[in-house]
């Protein structure tokens, strides 16, 4: 009698409500339970599966559960000094245990492995008595989405590696070869494609975080943008850029009965309450649930609130990467600009990033020097905190709350952004081509949701080249703290010259109540190596797996 080894513990398991965390299916927690128990019981096929979410990588503050990857790149630092952030970002990163960096490769295939249990041991099995054809498809659905996304996480981190296609015993032979990298592009692809007719259209927010048709269909037009890009196109082959426009835009039409699935968050305040608002978001196409809490907003709070840690302190660099509200860029060497720098400004800055003379949760930022929020250990080092993804209503000080934490790991706002490279890759900025929408009408409708309220569809932009560049300054500030910059750079191949900058902070000096004087200062280095395009696998996975070729430079 096989048995799963998953320890069903209420702690353990996802659960999809309105909280992003409680379990609504009661049961008694079991230590291993028996392949034909599960596959005869409603509730542990559910269980079952929903233990597989919690195999997907978090986002927020994961590194070291202190520090987020935005602080290894040039989007912030972190506040405290020898964080994983830095120690990556300074390019301190290895194959050993101690120096590898957002290093999940056996996190990643502990997952592959459990979708596989579960492909193997409990799907095969269930009958119509137990579970009818339809929820099977369903629950199967979402297995294999699981699938898809981690294999996907594996191959952005570390291009060509082995594609396990079994659950392995002690007695397999586990000596593997990498597989090429189209090769595991199309094997993943091939797994949204299966995914997605399985899988429901939607689900009650109640169930909100489990993976959906969409879900696997903007995974595969991620997956294929990346393919087409120049770390993983250097031919420039442009039947790429077709297909990953293709694979977006059918994110883009798809409708149930006549309505649209998808579609920018425009609600409330729009860009910022999103990330914390679950029912009507038709935004969200795939999350990472997280328990209801204000660990957020402590971990990245001012320090002048009791309990806030300073976290992630975003970079001059990127706050000077956001535009006058009236879509034109910003100049220091403007002395209208100069004098109130943060006024006017793109509606993202402060829907992104907390500044001096910002209010939070009832008190006016200090970042000035001697400032309340300039001072003790864990005060920012830039000059800025972050502000997106939290929550005003969930306070760490009395009166004391929680609030959504859900981390976006695929929305709509993205997917315009995926559609609009591509298709200005294929076709230019202003050719639609075969297809509804050109490359700057997608972009315009990013910036028309953020409330720009000028040069909306970036007219200086007449060439492809041009183009190229006015969408990837728009990825920068719209995914800003997403988790995709330090993949960005890397398909664009511009890490080296990115990430090998100094990143800088903003010294503010009080001369009275109104007016300030600014200046730019270096915070913190950056170093970024040709080998680090790709991660190192780790030396134990080499040396287990003798055919496992390390990656070049490692």
């Amino acid at each position: 009698m096989k048995k799963i080894a998953y320890f069903f513990s209420t702690l353990a398991l996802i659960g999809f409500s309105s909280s992003c965390s409680n379990e609504n299916i009661n049961f008694k927690p079991v230590q291993y339970i028996s392949s034909d128990i599960v596959y005869g019981n409603t509730v542990y096929i559910t269980q079952a599966v929903n233990r597989l979410y919690t195999h997907i990588p978090g986002g927020f503050n994961r590194l070291g559960g202190v520090s987020m990857v935005a602080s290894a790149t040039d989007e912030a630092v972190h506040a405290s000094r020898g964080s994983e952030a830095e120690l990556w970002g300074t390019g301190s990163w290895g194959t050993t245990p101690g120096t590898q960096r957002d290093d999940m490769f056996a996190f990643l295939h502990t997952g592959i492995r459990a979708t596989y249990v579960y492909s193997e041991e409990v799907h095969p099995f269930i009958v119509d008595a137990v579970m009818n054809k339809a929820e099977r498809d369903a629950h199967y659905g979402q297995v294999l989405f699981i699938r898809a996304l981690l294999n996907f996480e594996l191959l952005k981190r570390y291009g060509e590696y082995p594609i396990v296609r079994q659950a392995f015993k002690p007695t397999d032979n586990m000596t593997i070869p990498k597989n090429s990298y189209q090769e595991c592009v199309q094997y993943i692809a091939d797994l949204c494609d299966e995914a997605a007719p399985l899988l429901r259209i939607s689900y009650p927010t109640a169930d909100f975080g489990r993976a959906t048709r969409g879900s696997a269909m903007a995974l595969k037009a991620r997956l294929l943008l990346y393919a087409a890009s120049p770390l993983n196109n250097p031919g420039d082959d442009v039947a790429k850029w077709q297909a990953a426009a293709e694979a977006a835009e059918k994110v883009i039409s798809f409708t149930d009965n006549g309505a649209k699935v998808y579609d920018l968050y425009t609600a409330g305040t729009g860009y910022d309450a999103f990330f914390n608002v679950l029912a009507g978001n038709k935004e969200i196409i795939f999350s990472k649930m997280e328990v209801r809490s204000n660990n957020l907003e402590r971990l990245n709070g001012l320090v002048s609130l009791v309990g806030g840690m300073g976290g992630t302190n975003p970079t001059l660099d990127l706050v000077n990467a956001y535009e006058r509200l009236d879509g034109t860029p910003f100049d220091w060497n403007n002395p209208m600009h100069a004098e109130a720098p943060f006024a006017n400004r793109d509606p993202r800055l402060a829907k992104s990033i907390l500044f001096n003379g910002a209010t939070w949760m009832d008190t006016k930022v200090e970042t000035f020097e001697g400032g309340k929020d300039r001072q003790t250990i864990n005060a920012t080092r830039t000059g800025f905190y972050l502000r997106k993804f939290l929550s005003q209503n969930a306070r760490f000080v009395a009166p004391t709350g929680v609030a959504d934490h859900c981390f976006p790991i695929l929305r709509y706002g993205e997917v315009l952004l995926n559609y609009a490279e591509a298709m200005n890759e294929v076709n230019g900025p202003d050719h639609a081509g075969a297809f509804t929408m050109t490359a700057r009408e997608a972009l315009t409708l990013i910036r028309k949701r953020a409330g720009l309220t000028g040069n909306l569809g970036v007219a200086a932009a007449t060439t492809k080249e041009e183009m190229r560049e006015a969408i990837r300054k728009e990825r920068r500030i719209e995914l800003a703290f997403e988790e995709h910059r330090h993949m960005d750079l890397r398909r664009w191949k511009l890490a080296e010259e990115v990430l090998n900058k100094p990143v800088s902070g903003l010294k503010i000096t009080k001369v009275d109540e109104t007016t300030f004087t600014y200046q730019a200062q270096v915070v913190e280095n950056r170093v970024f190596q040709p080998k680090m395009y790709r991660y190192p696998f780790p030396q134990e996975e080499t040396s287990r797996n003798t055919s496992l070729n390390q990656n070049l430079g490692w």
